[in-house]
């Protein structure tokens, strides 16, 4: 088999290290954010503020699962003409707009008694969390388009539009003396201009064509009889697809499933040590902080992984390399972070956050691999979702629970819940790799299947066809 020329490797490379750097782009000036912010409120402002970024964080995982049933779904290449590729598009976005407004109104009318539940003092924050993450839903929508048609370089635009709107009016609100309520309001209107932006980008982005029938040979067909030890995906009969509204909500409901215990392992542990050491929580917050870099990046590298894999597995093409791709990039920072951690936590913790959150400074670098084990398992869990493995759903949700309780066995110290969390983290990993593992398995099991089968069927006075390419030459 020919080796893959320059152009396609850069090309390749091209699309998660764009992601890449705008991801890290906007994480930089999100921490900028916070330390201005928290220089300019007070310390019980700052964590309502943090408790209102949280509320839209959970809110907005419902977003983000439409956002890979969308890419799933126009990636398959449903519908045969123009106009029925784009219906089940405007009935997706005006579905979201009457979600929106609904949200809206609920939002205002129960803002109130939650907050008096919560012992809340800013009811209109969280009101604008709500509708904040109900219009993150639109822009979900219109990225998982851009990101199907394979438009990274739009993709990573909107990222720093988006970001870079949001921020920066974060900040102008906060320091003309608008406070949390502000803050809500820039996140409302930058996310606004980031989906008028990305439905920009999608109209200005054609999808791609189909691609050709596929071919089911990579390697030569040997005259013994045996089948050949590696190939493409085989392209299975298709079944019946259900209705755009059916395989969106199903995809959805999945994602949602995978999403969640993913969120949960990214921030129980700060919760966690909140509650069982609420003197020693600044100081594991800020190690917390500094050791998401990895996750961030996995982010961002995710939105190329979920189009690329599900598209070529779509075509009968092996995705291996597109993983391995997305693993470097994320697995790369993560291992310097943990370097720098190693010898120099504590001066880059007093750079960052000031002398005063350096406590828990040596668990840094234990830390840093614990969330580096997370984006991978991030990065596995995008792929298996983009070959419709839905048993990784279990598989986080057994192991979310499970690093709950090794977090809570920690008791709260910073190293010891560090540590707890590289354990927990490494098994996740380990058994989600375990499921890519047994996938990479089954295909090449059902390509030697279907290659006996086209052996069988041209019959033993049959000779190989194919011209020296490696492909035959009637496929």
């Amino acid at each position: 088999m020919a080796k893959p020329s320059r152009e396609a490797v850069t090309g390749l490379l091209a699309g998660p290290a764009a992601l890449a750097i705008a991801g890290m782009l906007v994480n930089g000036c999100n921490l900028l954010m916070n330390l201005i912010v928290a220089r300019a409120l007070d310390s019980d402002s700052y964590g309502a503020l943090s408790v209102q970024v949280s509320i839209f964080l959970i809110l907005s995982v419902a977003g983000n699962a439409l956002l890979i049933a969308v890419v799933q779904h126009e990636t398959s290449g449903s519908g045969d003409s123009r106009r029925e590729r784009w219906y089940w598009i405007r009935r997706l976005r005006g579905a979201c707009g009457v979600g929106i407004g609904l949200a809206t109104v609920a939002a205002l009318a129960l803002c109130r008694p939650v907050a008096a539940l919560m012992s809340y003092p800013h009811p209109v924050a969280i009101a604008e969390a709500t509708i904040g993450a109900a219009l993150w839903t639109l822009l979900c929508v219109e990225r998982g388009l851009i990101q199907a048609r394979g438009a990274y370089q739009r993709l990573a635009v909107n990222f720093v539009v988006e970001g870079f709107v949001r921020i920066g009016l974060v900040i102008i609100f906060v320091v003309c003396g608008m406070g949390v309520n502000g803050a809500g309001l820039g996140i409302i209107i930058g996310v606004i201009v980031g989906a008028e932006h990305a439905r920009w980008a999608v109209s200005r982005t054609p999808r791609p064509p189909r691609a050709a029938a596929q071919r089911r040979w990579s390697a030569p067909l040997p005259t013994d009889g045996a089948a050949p030890a590696t190939g493409p995906i085989p392209m299975p009969i298709p079944a019946p697809r259900p209705s755009a509204r059916q395989s969106v909500i199903a995809d959805t409901a999945v994602a949602f499933g995978a999403l969640v215990p993913l969120a949960l392992l990214q921030n129980m542990d700060v919760v966690i040590v909140g509650w069982l050491n609420p003197t020693g929580v600044g100081g594991y917050a800020a190690i917390s902080t500094a050791c998401k870099v990895p996750v961030f990046v996995g982010l961002a590298v995710a939105n190329f992984l979920l189009p690329e894999a599900t598209r070529r597995r779509t075509e009968g093409r092996p995705a291996g390399g597109t993983l391995a791709v997305a693993l470097a990039f994320v697995v790369a920072p993560g291992l310097l972070l943990a370097l720098v951690g190693l010898v120099g936590a504590k001066w880059l913790l007093e750079t960052v956050f000031g002398p005063h959150l350096t406590e828990a400074a040596p668990a840094l670098w234990v830390l840093a691999l614990s969330m580096t084990l997370l984006a991978v398992t991030l990065m596995f869990t995008t792929y298996l979702l983009g070959a419709g493995v839905r048993r990784v759903v279990w598989v986080l949700t057994v192991a979310s629970v499970a690093t709950a309780v090794a977090l809570v066995s920690a008791g709260g110290d910073a190293m010891a819940t560090a540590v707890a969390a590289l354990v927990a983290e490494s098994l996740t990993a380990l058994a989600v790799g375990l499921l890519v593992v047994r996938l990479h398995h089954s295909d090449r099991r059902e390509g030697v299947m279907a290659a006996r089968a086209a052996g069988g069927a041209r019959g033993p006075a049959v000779t190989d066809p194919r011209p020296e390419g490696g492909f035959p030459a009637h496929v």
